[in-house]
C-alpha cells in the first residue's frame, strides 16, 4: 500500500503544473542601443553593465538610443573593531545615464547600496566584492531597460 502511495506521489511531482515565468515570453523589445559610452567610470562596473547590455546593441527596428553613462563605485568603512580594523563596509554604486533619442535627452540616476562584512581572507573578500559588483550591474541594467521600455511606450 505504501509503495502505491509513493508511486502516485512520485508521478504527481513529475507532472508539470503548467508553470511558466511571467516574463518568459516577454522578450520582444522595440528598441536598441546604438552606442553606450562610459565617462569617468569604475572599470569593473562599466564592463559588467556593458556585458549585460550586449543583447540590446544589435540593430533592430524601432527606436535607437545613444547612452552616455557615468558609474561611480565607493567602498567605505561603516564600523571598526576596538583595534581600529574595519569590520563592515558599505558598497555604493551611483549610475547616471544620459539617454538621447530623436531630439530628446533624458537623464536617469540610479543608486545601489549594500553592506558587506570584512573577511579574514583578502582574496575571498575581493572575489565576493566582484560578485556584488556583478549583481549591482545586473540590477542597474534591469532598471535601465525598464526605463527605456517606458520611453518606448510614450
Amino acid at each position: 500500500m505504501k509503495k502505491i502511495y509513493l508511486i502516485i506521489i512520485f508521478f504527481l511531482f513529475l507532472q508539470s503544473c503548467g508553470y511558466a515565468p511571467i516574463y518568459s515570453g516577454n522578450q520582444k523589445v522595440n528598441f536598441y542601443i546604438e552606442s553606450i559610452n562610459f565617462d569617468n567610470s569604475d572599470d569593473d562596473l562599466s564592463n559588467f553593465i556593458n556585458l549585460n547590455l550586449g543583447n540590446y546593441t544589435n540593430e533592430k527596428d524601432g527606436k535607437k538610443y545613444k547612452i552616455n553613462a557615468s558609474v561611480k563605485y565607493l567602498k567605505s568603512v561603516v564600523s571598526k573593531n576596538t583595534a581600529g580594523e574595519a569590520e563592515e563596509y558599505e558598497l555604493t554604486s551611483n549610475a547616471t545615464f544620459t539617454i538621447s533619442f530623436l531630439k530628446e535627452v533624458n537623464t536617469i540616476y540610479m543608486k545601489e547600496v549594500l553592506k558587506m562584512k570584512n573577511f579574514d581572507n583578502e582574496f575571498e573578500e575581493r572575489k565576493y566584492e566582484q560578485g556584488i559588483k556583478k549583481n549591482m550591474a545586473r540590477s542597474i541594467v534591469s532598471k535601465l531597460l525598464l526605463q527605456l521600455s517606458r520611453f518606448d511606450d510614450n
